[in-house]
């Protein structure tokens, strides 16, 4: 996933943050500065608790607060994304939505029904796993000090039901590849907990075992804000990404299938089953060749038995994923040129003039040229074409002494041989200029 990775180093950090005249507001429009002198933290561990009400989230022992703004830009939550009932992105989830965060919400209220094409199945059937831990999720909810605890072991039962469900009917679709045994090993067992015999009579509900797993992850890295009575909160900067798990599974794929209005669309690697991600507070993206955005419809209808594919997502059990971003080598023709750039190869230094970026672009024909454009000025990118993909080509930027005053972003042009504008794509590198 393109999440941010924590700081190493509180050096590191601390220059990170003092670069800032840091400021926030609250869901109530308390205003915060950030307090003096800097004093830093950090989080990556399973969330014990959300409290709605006053924008916190309880992770490793410490009330991390969510802003509505800092320094007038609208804080979000990486690692999520919500859809309308149409299907449509949203954006992440904010201060202003962070009840869609909680299993009730997603689970009872913002389940997407919609389809991705005719013959796909639902967008978001519901979520398979809790934020937090199973064992607390099915525990009711108590006072934790002086807030009560956000459990509903109701929930937690639909959620696990969710798991069932798909999972059994992931199977009937992929039974040709998947071993009988493949429903014991997610959990549906017999009394004394051995697997059952048979797909068509299968074992009493109370007796199958859904997977215990852990919380879901605050990563979070900041500094302390006071407001103007002393109060103090932790704000996220740097770091400020939510995840349930980051499971990756890479391989040739055995089985595919088309959903349907009650299955997701799926696929088999090896024994997982992946599931078009169902959660409604999390995104379902693919990405192609030279970074394109590849449609569900297109995905499916291409992938075929045997081809390689890189899935990253959240795992609930051992065999069962949820797929959060795929890569796999297609390209639709019919969207034009795609130009993409590897963010983390971003390098953008003041005082030295230092520009660095890589990326990929395709279909580049013979005789056309990549450029950066810093401002007004372009500069010939390096290019290397692909020795696998006709048309698909990797362009690097190195670039020095350049003015970056007042640069926010920089773009990729492709010209033809006559020179010509055939696309540019416009990177934003406000995050990454040191």
């Amino acid at each position: 996933m393109n999440f941010a990775r924590l700081v190493a180093g509180s050096a590191v950090f601390a220059v990170g943050a003092l670069a800032f005249a840091q400021s926030a507001v609250l869901h109530d429009g308390t205003v915060v500065v950030q307090k003096v002198p800097i004093e830093l933290f950090a989080t990556e561990g399973p969330i014990w608790d959300i409290d709605v009400a006053n924008q916190r989230i309880l992770v490793t022992g410490r009330y991390i607060t969510i802003p509505a703004s800092l320094n007038g830009v609208e804080w979000a939550l990486e690692g999520t994304e919500l859809l309308d009932p149409a299907g449509a992105s949203l954006g992440p989830i904010t201060a202003a939505t962070l009840d869609r965060l909680t299993d009730s919400r997603a689970m009872l209220k913002d389940r997407v029904f919609e389809t991705a094409c005719p013959d796909c199945g639902p967008l978001r059937m519901g979520p398979v796993r809790s934020i937090f831990s199973t064992s607390e999720a099915r525990t009711q909810a108590v006072y934790d000090g002086a807030d009560i605890l956000d459990r509903m072991p109701e929930v937690q039962r639909m959620v696990e039901d969710n798991y069932f469900f798909f999972a059994r009917n992931i199977y009937l679709r992929h039974s040709s590849v998947l071993p009988l045994s493949w429903l014991g090993r997610i959990g549906i067992r017999n009394e004394d907990g051995s697997y059952p015999t048979s797909a068509s009579v299968l074992p009493n509900r109370r007796h199958w075992r859904y997977p215990y797993t852990s919380g879901a992850t605050l990563k979070s890295a900041g500094t302390v804000y006071v407001d103007a009575q002393g109060n103090e909160y932790l704000i996220p900067e740097l770091e400020k990404a939510f995840e349930l798990s980051e499971n990756v599974i890479i391989g040739p794929t055995r089985s595919v299938q088309f959903g349907d209005w009650t299955t997701p669309d799926s696929f088999i690697v090896g024994d997982v089953a992946v599931i078009m991600n169902q959660d409604p507070r999390f995104g379902a993206h693919i990405i192609g060749l030279a970074g394109q955005s590849i449609s569900r419809e297109y995905f499916l209808s291409n992938l075929q038995p045997g081809m390689e594919i890189a899935v990253v997502g959240f795992m609930t059990g051992e065999h069962l994923q949820m797929a959060q971003e795929i890569e796999v080598a297609m390209f639709d023709q019919s969207q034009g040129i795609s130009i993409s750039a590897i963010e983390r190869t971003f390098r953008f230094d003041l005082a030295d003039g230092q520009a660095q970026w890589r990326g990929e672009a395709m279909p580049i024909e013979a005789g056309w040229n990549l450029f950066a454009r810093i401002g007004t000025i372009e500069f010939p990118a390096d290019v290397v074409p692909t020795l696998e993909t006709p048309g698909h080509v990797r362009y690097d930027v190195r670039l020095d002494g350049i003015n970056l005053l007042g640069i926010t972003e920089v773009s990729i042009v492709v010209r033809n041989a006559k020179g010509g504008i055939e696309a540019e794509q416009t990177f934003d590198i406000t995050p990454f200029i040191q």
